[in-house]
């Protein structure tokens, strides 16, 4: 009896254990299981999208900085070619290309700023330079040269070359530099050059239709230059003129900000525009930098011409939105400011809505330099997501000064 009452027991226990789950411990199990599968899975995405605002987030930060460097590049690049004995050649130029003028005795400048228009407008830097690997260097004009003369006679100095461009102009006459291009390879004369020299190089200046080389009668003033200024002769020459080699290329390094994007162009060959879906440019622009929203730039000014000493710092406009060429010389350094926006905005507001520097100037939006007279920031006009605010983002202001290295060492 009693072996029987165990094997009964045994058996009963048996089957308890065989019996498995019932239907309400399987629904709970399951919607457990669902539960902690949306949390593993809202987790896992969550943490993708940190790692690629992060990541995109460091991507415009390292863009933007690439760009202030080659911007800092130009700008330190930049009148090489355009000076002789202290001072720009000239305080205006004339210039053409291709069929049309242009610069019509418009102020010459190495850099140049074009304001916005507003606060909430990026400005546009343009950087004037030659491109010559060699030394860049002045050689004087040994005969006189109209404007529309398809030769120009030097002294045999200043290395010139087949294709190169070229400056030529009167320091300290008052009259524009011409820019034009050497189109044959020059030849050197044995002759008397005008009784000026015992030797001299002719260049050849000829293609007004489809090159850089103007024709007669095209710009509002049009001197000859010659090897000394001579007023009694109808038109008059102006001298001592000299040619300066600008290289191979005479390059208006432009930086500008379209569709969110920082460009670099030739501002002396294109005009650039862009789209924005894809993200593309017209002519020959490249970007530097996507998330850009705003570029502020300002120039540094000292006291006098001959002084290097930046005194004070003002935007482009009034006065300065086209300076005279007797203030082109106080223009001794540049500084830029770009704001770059995260690619994604957040579900909050994480900017400030305003930011007062040290010295009480209002942005909206961060600030950038400290001092009474830094450029406002006004981030509230910059295209959003929809239903988003320019608030949802987070910014991140890049800043930096560029001194005039061939200004300053020519004052």
């Amino acid at each position: 009896m009693i072996q029987s009452s165990q094997a009964s027991a045994l058996c009963s226990s048996q089957r308890r254990h065989a019996r498995g789950f019932t239907l309400v411990e399987l629904m709970v199990a399951v919607t457990v299981g669902l539960i902690l599968s949306l949390v593993i899975t809202g987790t896992v995405l969550n943490v993708g999208k940190q790692f690629r605002v992060v990541g995109s987030n460091i991507s415009a930060q390292g863009s933007a900085q690439i760009a202030l460097s080659l911007i800092d590049v130009a700008g330190r690049a930049a009148g090489a070619g355009m000076f002789n004995n202290g001072q720009l050649i000239c305080p205006t130029l004339n210039a053409w290309r291709d069929g049309a003028v242009t610069s019509n005795n418009a102020v010459f400048m190495p850099a140049v700023i074009s304001d916005g228009g507003s606060n909430s407008a990026s400005d546009t830097i343009v950087f004037t330079s030659g491109n010559a690997a060699r030394p860049l260097s002045a050689a004087p004009l040994v005969d006189t040269t109209p404007t529309n003369a398809t030769t120009v006679v030097v002294s045999n100095a200043g290395g010139f070359q087949n294709g190169d461009f070229a400056l030529l102009g009167a320091p300290g006459s008052g009259q524009p530099c011409l820019l034009f291009r050497v189109t044959a390879a020059p030849t050197v004369d044995g002759v008397a050059c005008a009784g000026n020299a015992t030797a001299c190089t002719t260049l050849t200046r000829t293609g007004a239709a489809t090159g850089y080389n103007p024709p007669g009668a095209v710009f509002a003033t049009a001197p000859s230059y010659g090897f000394a200024t001579d007023t009694g002769v109808v038109p008059a020459v102006f001298g001592p003129a000299v040619v300066t080699n600008l290289g191979s290329n005479f390059v208006r390094n432009a930086f500008a900000v379209q569709c969110q994007a920082l460009i670099q162009y030739n501002a002396f060959t294109d005009a650039p525009a862009c789209t924005q879906s894809p993200l593309g440019f017209s002519g020959g622009a490249n970007a530097l930098a996507t998330d850009v929203v705003l570029m502020h730039a300002q120039y540094g000014l000292s006291a006098a011409a001959n002084s290097d000493i930046v005194t004070s710092w003002v935007n482009a406009t009034a006065a300065w939105a086209a300076p005279s060429a007797a203030n082109v010389g106080r223009i001794k350094a540049l500084r830029v400011v770009i704001v770059v926006r995260s690619k994604e905005a957040e579900s909050t507001t994480v900017t400030e809505a305003s930011c007062t520097n040290t010295n009480g100037v209002v942005n909206t939006g961060p600030c950038s330099f400290q001092d009474a007279n830094a450029p406002v920031i006004d981030l509230s006009a910059v295209a959003v997501t929809a239903g988003k605010t320019w608030r949802h983002y987070r910014y991140r202001v890049h800043q930096a000064v560029v001194p005039l290295r061939n200004v300053i060492w020519s004052s």
